[in-house]
């Protein structure tokens, strides 16, 4: 019985080495407002890395905008349980009237973050984040701060709309430049050494 656990653990963890995650994912946002999220993996930045374009409606005032977020995924045991965080911009519009000038608010344009957990169930992706947005101009205040919960239907599962034999030499390429890049810096840090030995 004692063994028990670690057997559970380990076919969790096979899962997750196998398991199919997605490329991309339409759906809905609820929380603080409300809209519509649409999410597509890029791995020729990364291969967890995900774009997501957001488009919101407030529930609480006349306005609205457009978010679009470059957003890091980390795997928790499997690809089906995601930590997520990111940030990227925003650009809205507003039709609240401000009471001391009279006038309609400029529509809010600025900088967002995100950060959440998601989970992906056969075709149905689940997610909740929390999303400040600093507004560098417009908008009724500078910090906007927003949660929410985002329900997606999975249309392209992983590896269905990238080749996974070229994302594979994506990757590969990429750690090439890498390890050439930091040979590089290391025979040039060498370099500095033994010439200032040399001087002195």
């Amino acid at each position: 019985m004692k063994r028990l656990p670690l057997h559970v653990l380990s076919l969790l963890l096979s899962l997750g080495v196998c398991a199919q995650s997605y490329d991309a994912a339409l759906g809905l946002r609820l929380g603080t407002e409300w809209g519509a999220t649409a999410q597509l993996r890029i791995p020729q930045i990364h291969k967890n890395f995900v774009l997501e374009a957001i488009i919101l409606s407030s529930l609480s005032k006349d306005e609205g905008s457009l978010s679009l977020l470059g957003k890091q995924h980390r795997p928790l045991l499997s690809r089906r349980l995601n930590l997520f965080y990111g940030g990227g911009l925003h650009a809205g519009w507003n039709n609240e009237i401000d009471t001391e000038t009279g006038q309609t608010f400029n529509g809010p344009k600025g900088i967002t973050g995100i950060v959440g957990l998601e989970a992906t169930i056969g075709q149905v992706n689940l997610s909740y984040d929390f999303k400040p947005a600093l507004n560098v101009t417009g908008g009724e205040s500078i910090l906007y701060t927003h949660t929410a919960v985002s329900v997606r239907y999975v249309i392209a599962k992983r590896n269905r709309l990238w080749n996974k034999d070229k994302e594979k030499k994506i990757r590969k390429r990429r750690k090439e430049r890498q390890r050439d890049r930091r040979r590089e810096e290391r025979a040039n840090r060498d370099k500095r050494w033994y010439e200032v030995w040399r001087r002195n």
